[in-house]
């Protein structure tokens, strides 16, 4: 961890398949876990703070728009170009949950337009 990557995340890969006896069931694919990371605040969508997320003082407020940037270690390069995709989860140390709108590759980092995970969303 270093002072410009200060959080740790995982990526998994969720996806769902139609099974005879059990409907439809989730699978989850590991991508990357404990890379070091930056999430920061990017700017306000218009939507309610979901569960675990601070609340706005004004209930009316926009939901933010997070930028999770991954740091490109010599693991998450050796991943390649379409390791991250859109819809993937970022979970960070503390739990915080994200869903990955838009994934793009750079020498330094990925980067990652996020939204707050909401399940069935």
């Amino acid at each position: 961890m270093s002072f410009l990557y200060p959080f740790t995340v995982s990526i998994s890969r969720v996806s769902y398949a139609s099974t005879p006896t059990e409907g439809l069931a989730q699978s989850e694919t590991s991508v990357l876990t404990n890379a070091p990371a930056n999430i920061e605040l990017k700017r306000d969508k218009g939507f309610s703070a979901p569960a675990g997320f601070p609340a706005p003082t004004n209930s009316s407020a926009p939901m933010p728009d997070w930028i999770v940037s991954v740091q490109m270690t010599a693991a998450v390069a050796a991943l390649g170009m379409n390791a991250i995709q859109d819809g993937d989860e970022v979970v960070d140390q503390n739990g915080r949950r994200f869903k990955v709108d838009a994934a793009f590759y750079t020498p330094l980092a990925w980067q990652l337009a996020c939204t707050p995970y909401k399940p069935n969303a």
